[in-house]
């Protein structure tokens, strides 16, 4: 089952394509409190996190963090938001830096070392594998958005929708990868990026090849 944590970092990134990208935290003092805030629900974990603890933290006053996140919930939806930026780049960054941009398995070889890379070396998500497992729901739902993001990525500028093979390929690597990050296997070794590679050249890479050969 998928981290809770690990639906809400990421599952951000929905909302993030539909507003307008503005990034609400680029003060000084805002990037202290989700700096303290991002260390709090490290430890704590983001359904425990409190506005105190965070501004005691980030060693402000409680009516400036006030200014700024009216509401606990505002707090968290920013640190979100800044968190799956952050996510969204490393991606975008792996993607972008793929040798040959039509090779479209590579390019997703290399979104999948990226988001794995991130999410081990995150203070949140590498508490996905001690946590208790998310509602079906929300897992369902960040599941099809990721999958949807695959598909259009493996798609390209290619006329119409995505194929059914090219679909089910994205599937299969949206579970994979969410399923990964809340139970790290230990074959391959999710701590080394040269396992990392070989096993999205093997496994990944050959899958994008295939769905699009049909």
């Amino acid at each position: 089952m998928i981290d809770p944590e690990l639906v809400v970092i990421v599952g951000g990134a929905a909302r993030l394509f539909r507003d307008d990208g503005m990034d609400d935290s680029a003060d000084r003092t805002s990037q202290r409190l989700l700096d303290a805030a991002l260390k709090e629900a490290a430890s704590v974990g983001l359904h425990r996190l409190t506005v105190e603890e965070v501004v005691r933290k980030a060693g402000v006053s409680r009516m400036t963090a006030y200014r700024r996140y009216p509401r606990r919930d505002d707090l968290v939806a920013a640190l979100i938001r800044r968190e799956t930026q952050r996510f969204l780049a490393a991606v975008a960054d792996a993607v972008e830096g793929t040798a040959d941009p039509d090779r479209a398995g590579e390019g997703v070889a290399n979104a999948f070392i990226a988001a794995v890379t991130f999410a081990r070396d995150h203070p949140i998500l590498r508490r996905a594998p001690h946590t208790d497992p998310a509602p079906p729901a929300e897992s369902a739902d960040l599941i099809d958005m990721g999958s949807a993001f695959i598909a259009n990525y493996i798609h390209g500028e290619a006329p119409g929708p995505p194929a059914q093979p090219v679909r089910w390929v994205a599937d299969v690597f949206a579970r994979l990868f969410f399923t990964y990050l809340s139970m790290p296997p230990s074959d391959p070794d999710f701590g080394d990026d040269r396992e990392l590679r070989r096993f999205a050249n093997a496994v990944l890479t050959p899958m994008v090849r295939t769905a699009l050969a049909h």
